[in-house]
Parts: C-alpha cells; structure tokens; sequence
C-alpha cells in the first residue's frame, strides 16, 4: 500500500522474543483483553482471556506447547 493511502503510521519500537506463556498482564491488555471491574460482574484476568484468545485462532492445546513467540511494540508516528 503507497504511504498516502494509509490511515496510520507505525514505527517498531522493539522486539523480542518470549515464550507464550510469559505475557504480562500489560501485554495481554495491549492485545485487546480486558481487566475485570465490578460492574461487568466476574471476568477472567487479562492473561487467562488471552489463553482462551490463543486457543480459539491456535486451536485446542497450543496454549500447552507454550512456543516461542516475537513480541513486537509499536508506537504511533505522527502524519
């Protein structure tokens, strides 16, 4: 895609390399899950929505192999 037709910019701000099953609650809140609150009633932690995110694209069981994974931030370059 040609740079103008882009809606944002992204710049790599790091990358490293983790086992699956070392995401830290941030990182697991960074990937779109979510801290419970009252409100919402009782909802898992950050990490276990994301060992359920895992396994539903993975399949039943990858979450177990705990492979190695590139963990990858971004941040926002300004237009």
């Amino acid at each position: 895609m040609p740079k103008w037709a882009s809606r944002i910019a992204l710049e790599i701000a790091s990358v490293r390399i983790e086992r699956l099953q070392d995401i830290s609650r941030e990182d697991a809140i960074a990937e779109g899950c979510e801290m419970p609150t009252q409100r919402r009633g009782m909802h898992p932690w950050p990490e276990d929505q994301y060992e359920t995110l895992w396994e539903s694209i993975n399949g039943f069981g990858s979450w177990a192999l705990n492979p190695w994974v590139w963990a990858i931030t971004f941040k926002l370059v300004a237009p």
